[in-house]
Parts: structure tokens; sequence; C-alpha cells
């Protein structure tokens, strides 16, 4: 009897597994990346990925719409719910077959000061089919809106990956209007910003202090904000 790590179907059958866990434990928003396609994408920090993508093939997304634990639930809350799960999805079915396993958590998106990772959530949101980069750079899916918290587990564990998503925002600009803080600039674009620097003022958003404005005024949000 073949192992799993064996079986010709075997890419089919992690996946399946896979998204049987995904819908048991309630994630809305996932999917799976080939980071074969990653390799030649820009990094902030001047690292060389090459040789991490050398162990680790796939990535496993997982998103939490704005208001999935409840209107008041903060976004260390959402992270938490999040890592619980990749933790099952490590355990449970990477680990379980001899497979490695590599958890980018939110934190570990940004370095302490240019807030610029090594392998970037949005970045791998993309190309998982989750949805697009917006106006206010965050990814938005067309089935919920903008995502709350975004988490991933990279793997060497045979995966069948999802299709990308076109950029739907059209000529929209709420994002941009109602910041409080101006922090956002209109630039129209397919796939992504050439810089971040150019749409983004880091240094005055208010991102990570709660403030949620670009999430509750954007016309793809399914939660009643």
């Amino acid at each position: 009897m073949f192992s799993n790590r064996e079986m010709p179907n075997g890419k089919y059958e992690n996946t399946l597994r896979l998204k049987k866990l995904i819908r048991i434990n309630q994630i809305d928003i996932a999917g799976i990346a080939d980071l074969s396609t990653l390799k030649n994408i820009p990094s902030g920090i001047g690292l060389e990925r090459s040789e991490l993508f050398q162990h680790y093939q796939y990535a496993i997304v997982l998103g939490a719409q704005y208001g999935k634990l409840g209107i008041n639930s903060s976004g260390e809350e959402t992270s938490l719910f999040l890592e619980k799960i990749a933790h099952e999805i490590t355990s449970h079915i990477i680990e379980k077959e001899k497979f490695a396993a590599l958890t980018v958590h939110t934190e570990d998106e940004f370095d302490p000061i240019k807030r610029i990772g090594l392998v970037s959530l949005k970045v791998l949101a993309k190309s998982a089919g989750l949805g697009w980069q917006g106006r206010s750079l965050l990814i938005v899916s067309p089935d919920y809106g903008p995502i709350h918290r975004l988490v991933a587990v990279l793997t060497d564990l045979p995966l069948l990956s999802d299709h990308s998503v076109p950029n739907q925002c059209g000529d929209c600009s709420r994002c941009i209007d109602r910041c409080p803080q101006k922090s956002l600039s209109l630039v129209k674009f397919q796939d992504h910003p050439v810089s971040r620097d150019e749409v983004l003022k880091v240094e005055s958003c208010l991102g990570d202090y709660s403030c949620s404005v670009c999430i509750r005024v954007c016309p793809w949000l399914k939660y009643d904000a």
C-alpha cells in the first residue's frame, strides 16, 4: 500500500484533507500559493530567498474577514484565531506525513523599522487567490471584502495551487478619501504599485492601533459594520 508521499494523486488527496480541516475550523478565506511563481519577487530587506523556496514549495494562506470574531475583537485576537488553525494544519496534516512546515505570522511580516518582511503575507495571499491588492494595499476578497488578518504555512507537502484573481477596485477611491490620517494616495495599478511608499505613508497610518476605516468604507465589505 502506497504512503501518501508516494501516491500518484497525492497532491489531490493532500489538498482534499487540507480543505476539509479548514472547513471544520470555520475558516472562510483560504488558498494555496505555488512558491515557484514568486522566486523573482523583490525583497524589501535585501535577503536571498532562493534557499527558502527550495525547502518550501507551497504556502497555505488563511485569512479572517473583518468582524469574524465580532465587531469589537482586536487584530491580536483574530491573529491568534488564525494561528490556532495554522497549528492544527501543521500538526494534523503536514508533520503527520513527515513534511516540513514554517508558519509566517502576522507580526513576522514586518521588521521593526521598515515594516517589510522576508515573505509578504499579502503577496502570498494574492498568489493563493484570496483576493487582489486594493487601493489601501489591503487584500480584498471578492466574497468578504478587505481581509482583516492573514497567516500562512510554508510547506513542501505536495498540494494543488489556486489561481490569482484580477483587481476589481475600478475607479473607487473610498478608502483614500475617508482615511482620517490622509495616509493613502490614489495610485491606480492592476497587480501592485511600483512601491508601497507611493501609496501609503506608513509613519502616519493607524492600522496597527485599531483604525479600520479603510476596511469599513470598502464597497466590497460584506460584514454589516
